[in-house]
């Protein structure tokens, strides 16, 4: 959801009528489940917020920031200076310009913060991230207090280093005139942008701007999505065709080679599941839990061995990274046709239970069958053999008296 935020929305799900937490009188959630989603990153800095005096702010010019510094596990929050500066000439406009200096040692680098992808949230106010352009090459530690916070969820994350301020500003404008205290909810969208920057994931929003063109593309939800937040197991989406999936993205061996295929990108867990301890609600399997996915990505390449130090496991096997916190995974059409859940249903039912039996084979696993050759097994992984299990899985639907209005995906 894209709303802009108020103080009785919650900070996780978007949704109104929701209570500040009783210690920071900040951050606003609707339901426990929601509030303990959010503990991880929120008890970085809650008590230190709670303890904040904002009656001690040196000037009117000073507005409370978050200061990450190298050297300690949490954040610590500061007074900034952002002293008004008067307009130059006539095409400038007076203005606030934080002082980051004598925090980095330098003057920084501010990205702003105005859309927060992991929560599909547009932001009524703007949040800054100020650091060293340099922080790679100068000889820079590693940042302990930013480490806190990527470790709340698995995956690469960037090589963050040496000291980072964040704060906030007033409104959702390119270039906003006026600094302001930052809150609790900004500390949400600043772990966020630090967690998702340079990652592996991605976080899609569900509805792409009105002014671009649309593609339909699938969301396989995984085992956290569809329990906790009660999400299809194949859900239909919409997205940008200039979405960032089409530039950075993965791909199936199999529906290369049936004629379908496909680009792939995992999605950054939901904060309401991604920190639960207690997966008994999950049947003791993990929340991250995608077989589909999974399977979808098996390798097809005779050529290449098995590397499990680049997370290459070789022919009939997935990469790692699609074996472990696979989490929900978006799929579209390389070709940027309408991809529809059913037939995203279909090919993964068909990379599942037919590629993979087939990949098997080879492994030596239905003996006492000698082991089919490589290019046997390649040859039965097919057009023809996906149009068979496709009007298989239909007639199997129709008997069921489930839906199966879905076109058959070579026609489209």
């Amino acid at each position: 959801m894209e709303s802009p935020e108020t103080s009785d929305v919650c900070i996780i799900c978007n949704k109104s009528n929701a209570l500040r937490c009783k210690r920071c009188k900040s951050a606003s959630y609707c339901s426990k489940s929601c509030q303990r989603g959010d503990f991880p990153i929120h008890k970085l800095l809650c008590a230190k917020f709670s303890a904040f005096d904002i009656l001690e702010r040196p000037t009117e010019e000073h507005v409370r920031a978050i200061l990450f510094p190298v050297d300690q596990r949490q954040p610590n929050l500061i007074w900034l200076h952002c002293r008004w500066k008067e307009p130059e000439d006539e095409y400038d406009r007076r203005h606030q310009s934080p002082n980051s200096e004598p925090y980095l040692n330098d003057y920084g680098r501010e990205v702003p913060i105005q859309y927060n992808n992991v929560l599909a949230r547009r932001l009524s106010n703007t949040v800054c991230v100020s650091y060293r352009d340099t922080f790679l090459i100068d000889g820079s530690a590693p940042n302990r207090s930013i480490e806190a916070i990527t470790d709340t969820i698995p995956g690469y994350h960037h090589d963050w280093r040496g000291p980072i301020i964040a704060y906030g500003k007033v409104g959702p404008d390119l270039d906003p005139e006026q600094c302001r205290d930052i809150d609790m909810n900004d500390f949400r969208h600043i772990a966020d942008y630090l967690n998702s920057y340079g990652s592996d994931l991605t976080s899609i929003p569900a509805v792409p701007p009105a002014n671009c063109r649309k593609v339909k593309g699938v969301k396989i939800n995984c085992l956290g999505d569809q329990k906790v937040l009660s999400k299809p197991h194949f859900e239909e989406i919409e997205l940008s065709a200039n979405d960032i999936i089409f530039r950075h993205h993965e791909t199936s061996d199999i529906a290369k080679r049936i004629g379908l295929p496909i680009l792939t990108k995992r999605c950054f867990p939901h904060p309401t599941w991604a920190n639960i301890q207690d997966w008994g609600m999950f049947e003791n399997h993990s929340p991250y839990n995608n077989q589909d996915a999974t399977f979808l990505h098996l390798s097809l390449d005779q050529k290449t061995g098995s590397n499990i130090s680049e997370g290459i496991l070789g022919f009939g096997w997935a990469p790692t990274q699609w074996q472990n916190n696979v989490g929900t995974t978006v799929v579209v059409r390389q070709d940027k046709k309408p991809l529809l859940p059913m037939q995203m249903e279909v090919l993964c039912s068909y990379c599942r239970y037919h590629a993979r039996d087939c990949l098997a084979h080879t492994m030596g696993e239905y003996a006492p069958d000698d082991p089919m050759s490589k290019g046997l097994a390649l040859s039965m992984i097919c057009r023809p053999t996906f149009s068979i299990w496709w009007y298989r899985m239909c007639n199997e639907k129709h008997k069921k008296g489930e839906s199966c209005d879905a076109p058959f995906p070579y026609s489209v």
